[in-house]
């Protein structure tokens, strides 16, 4: 009988070793995953603070660039309107005040995109959807992006089906968000093509997608660079003495996302470079 007690209390001894030893196994494997999962946190945070500290140096670069040779040629031209005023004609002064009024709206676009990139990050962005002619609306792009580069170096083509007999095309889009689009991309098929080759712009329609695609034949994006293309403040290893920002991609991208569609490029070094957008749309 005393045996049998000693046994039982043998057993009852075990298993509530066998359980406080579970409890514990159990709490090391919680204390393991909050381990682990506060570590993939701290890793994520200061992934993302590299990514700040990126970004802020990409800032500070483009800043340092963009904004030093605009406010030199406005002192510049404000300082002889100021000293010299007397000695001009009165077509020199205009001259004068054009450069300064030109740069200024050249800063100003700058900030501009900016601030969309900021909003974009944001998520203050909205899509609105109207109802428009999206043939007219790119002619009009067109002709006004040629006339403010003082080149008619675009040529615009519409391929939407045979369908389409009047040419117009009544579809719904943000006309904002596809301005974006569209005057980044044309810009930067000028900007790029130093020796004022002919930009190819052509608009297409594929099931319930519009397509627009942007091909030039100008300096082309560095393979390693194309990884990089959409990050806000990148450029191109290969661009030079080119002005740039380095937002206009980033902005395409926001718009082409909030508008559910793609993109693609396709470049290579010295040949060009081929934009492709695509985005549904509802008539």
């Amino acid at each position: 009988m005393r045996t049998h007690l000693h046994l039982k209390k043998l057993i009852e001894s075990l298993e509530t070793q066998n359980q406080e030893l579970r409890q514990l196994t159990q709490r090391n494997e919680d204390l393991e995953n909050r381990v682990a999962e506060r570590t993939a946190e701290l890793k994520q945070a200061l992934e993302k603070e590299k990514e700040l500290n990126q970004l802020k140096s990409r800032f500070i670069t483009m800043a340092s660039h963009e904004f030093r040779t605009p406010l030199a040629i406005i002192a510049s031209s404000s300082g002889i309107l100021q000293k010299f005023s007397d000695r001009l004609n009165e077509e020199r002064k205009q001259e004068h005040l054009q450069t300064i009024q030109h740069t200024i709206k050249h800063i100003t676009q700058i900030l501009d995109d900016v601030l969309m990139i900021n909003r974009a990050e944001a998520d203050k962005i909205e899509l609105k959807l109207e109802s428009a002619d999206i043939i007219d609306f790119c002619h009009h792009l067109q002709a006004e992006i040629a006339a403010s580069n003082n080149e008619n170096t675009i040529n615009f083509s519409v391929d939407l089906g045979e369908e389409i007999m009047d040419n117009s095309l009544i579809i719904q889009f943000d006309k904002k968000l596809v301005r974006q689009i569209i005057t980044n991309l044309l810009n930067n098929a000028i900007k790029y093509s130093p020796n004022h080759d002919l930009v190819k712009f052509n608009l297409t329609k594929s099931d319930d997608n519009i397509v627009f695609k942007i091909s030039d034949h100008g300096i082309g994006i560095p393979e390693t660079d194309q990884v990089k293309l959409f990050e806000s403040f990148h450029r191109a290893s290969n661009v030079g003495n080119i002005a740039g920002t380095g937002l206009g991609l980033s902005i395409v991208k926001k718009c082409v996302d909030l508008h559910k569609g793609k993109i693609s490029i396709d470049s290579q070094i010295g040949k060009g470079t081929t934009v492709t957008v695509t985005i549904p749309y509802l008539t």
